[in-house]
């Protein structure tokens, strides 16, 4: 199995008893790929002096214990709408605006 196939095989699981499944599927498959174009190198914890503005496009990803990406998502940034404190296994990618 290649890493096409991981990354489908996860999202069909993830995804099937969602209501969207096709553009849920869709999006996270889009974000695996190109998040494996765009290693972790460049990503940034979040801290007082490190923080996006408010309205910026960022992703987002969460790490567990095992340093495995759990989760991607790209959000418009609030401060109120990431859970606080925020932990080391939350990191923050800038999406360049075009």
């Amino acid at each position: 199995m290649n890493r096409k196939d991981d990354i489908l095989k996860v999202a069909a699981e993830r995804y099937k008893d969602s209501d969207f499944r096709v553009p849920n599927m869709y999006c996270f498959i889009e974000g695996a790929e190109w998040a494996d174009t765009n290693p972790l190198k460049g990503w940034n914890k979040f801290g007082n002096e490190n923080m996006p503005e408010k309205g910026d496009i960022i992703a987002l990803a969460i790490i567990d214990k095992k340093l495995n990406i759990t989760s991607y998502e790209m959000i418009k940034f609030d401060p109120l709408t990431i859970a606080k404190p925020y932990r080391d296994n939350v990191l923050w990618y800038p999406i360049p605006q075009l």
